[in-house]
């Protein structure tokens, strides 16, 4: 995939077309969940052919685990299920209340503000530093590839999100083209335009609240027709 601003049509038209293709191949309630972690196995396969000698982020490093991320909602219903498989019952409520309250505290801040405010994601390991949803996480943390670790932590320690953190740009870039394929081809699915990203705890919450990628179809198609 490659992504030079003279081809960025035609590769975000691709890609789209390759997910909804996927998509029809399935059954409703499974489409949004398929196109989601299909739009990462993209992003991944392609990330896994460029250079990576100078990345600096690893294991325990969680320095940008504090700035504002935006996912699509068929993201977050991946979330739901990988949380779904591998929490017992209790646990995943609990996670998923103090998700809710994670939402309420900072789904109101701009980015700049959430980084200043220096509030962890609500699925970090405090102790560890590693996600906790790793496996499962959006293309925007999949994307954000950092070249200065010392930068990122000296950025977090003084909540500035202006400090320049420098990163890989070509893993960005695309992570955003892919993200945009994925919130064109969800938006086919809805007959609507695409949305604006949702804040990460917000887009969990939602989906939890709604059971299932069907429920909330069915439900966002109600709202639009009113």
């Amino acid at each position: 995939m490659r992504v030079q601003a003279d081809d960025q049509k035609a590769q975000l038209d691709w890609l789209t077309r390759e997910l909804r293709t996927h998509m029809r191949k399935l059954p409703k309630r499974h489409q949004l969940v398929a196109a989601a972690r299909h739009a990462q196995a993209l992003f991944e396969i392609n990330a896994a052919r460029l250079p990576c000698g100078h990345i600096a982020c690893g294991a325990g490093c969680a320095s940008c685990c504090n700035a504002h991320v935006g996912v699509e909602m068929a993201e977050a219903f991946v979330i739901l299920e990988f949380l779904r498989e591998t929490r017992k019952d209790d646990a995943l409520a609990d996670l998923l209340a103090r998700t809710g309250d994670r939402a309420r505290e900072v789904g109101g801040l701009d980015p700049a503000a959430r980084w200043a405010a220096r509030v962890p994601c609500g699925f970090l390991d405090r102790d560890s530093g590693n996600c906790t949803i790793y496996e499962a996480r959006p293309l925007a943390c999949r994307g954000y590839n950092s070249t200065e670790r010392r930068a990122c932590d000296e950025a977090a320690a003084r909540g500035d999100s202006d400090a320049g953190i420098p990163a890989d740009g070509e893993r960005l870039g695309r992570s955003r083209l892919v993200r945009q394929a994925l919130a064109r081809a969800t938006a086919a699915v809805l007959a609507a335009e695409p949305d604006d990203h949702v804040k990460l705890h917000s887009a969990v919450t939602a989906a939890a609240n709604a059971g299932d990628a069907l429920s909330w179809q069915r439900d966002r198609r109600k709202r639009k027709a009113r």
